[in-house]
């Protein structure tokens, strides 16, 4: 493509020029999130492969990781984007409802297991008590789940899930938190969006966002990531983190 045959459109206010036919798709890689199901940590990976070969290592370690992981979790849902769509709320509903009733099973599997080790004459006393207990925990368990059934969640109104309305959101997104876009260029391998003062918010191919600095004369540009590697992530979060991201630049600025 030529000079020639950049195309323009005015969205929101602000220039934004095609370049390219760019590559990215937004919707195709949210869409990864419910066909991957990979997970990299390795004690779960390994993880009844080979029936009767666990060992502590994996169980005792998996169990620590997936209530440290769930932890976390918990804290991330508090923020405001953490999700993109109500699909991601129902298909967590029902993922915590597996969630529940695999810990309800653990709780009785730990009681199997006590059972065994009593038939080995490795315990000192018996384990009928602690059994009881850990019967009594797995039937709480289910019984909390199934409040979950009948959880019905809204249509869904975000933000569509494609390039223009990304690039169109962001632009209307920064404006609302003072941050003006002059003009938008659009790449095969980049999307641009210029900030003014030679800033710019750029979006690579690969899905990192970058906010980058003239330096010296403006012929070279200082990358600075602002924390996100994510095509479909929301608008309002991406002129979040890009406001957080120059307040921090410019309080350092300052303190030199």
């Amino acid at each position: 493509m030529t000079d020639t045959d950049v195309e323009t459109e005015i969205v929101a206010g602000v220039p934004v020029h095609y370049h390219d036919e760019y590559m990215l798709s937004v919707r195709n890689d949210y869409e990864t999130i419910y066909q991957e199901k990979k997970h990299d940590n390795e004690h779960l990976d390994g993880m009844g492969e080979t029936p009767g070969a666990t060992t502590a290592l994996y169980a005792v370690a998996s169990a620590r990781y997936m209530a440290e992981m769930t932890e976390v979790l918990s804290g991330v849902l508090r923020e405001p984007y953490t999700l993109r769509t109500t699909r991601d709320v129902e298909s967590m509903v029902t993922t915590l409802g597996q969630h529940i009733e695999a810990l309800a099973a653990v709780a009785e599997g730990l009681g199997v297991w006590l059972d065994a080790a009593h038939q080995r004459g490795e315990l000192d006393g018996e384990p009928a008590v602690a059994r009881a207990e850990l019967g009594k925990t797995a039937e709480l368990l289910r019984g909390a789940s199934l409040p979950l059934r009948e959880v019905v969640v809204p249509a869904d109104r975000s933000p569509a899930l494609d390039m223009d309305a990304l690039v169109a959101g962001v632009i209307e997104q920064l404006r609302a938190r003072g941050v003006e876009v002059t003009e938008v260029r659009v790449y095969e391998s980049q999307t641009v969006w210029e900030l003014g003062e030679g800033r710019h918010l750029s979006l690579s191919r690969e899905g990192g966002w970058d906010v980058a600095y003239p330096v010296g004369d403006g012929a070279r540009w200082n990358p600075v990531g602002i924390g996100l590697n994510c095509w479909y992530a929301h608008p309002a979060q991406i002129a979040d983190l890009v406001v957080q991201k120059m307040a921090e630049r410019q309080a350092a600025t300052r303190g030199h």
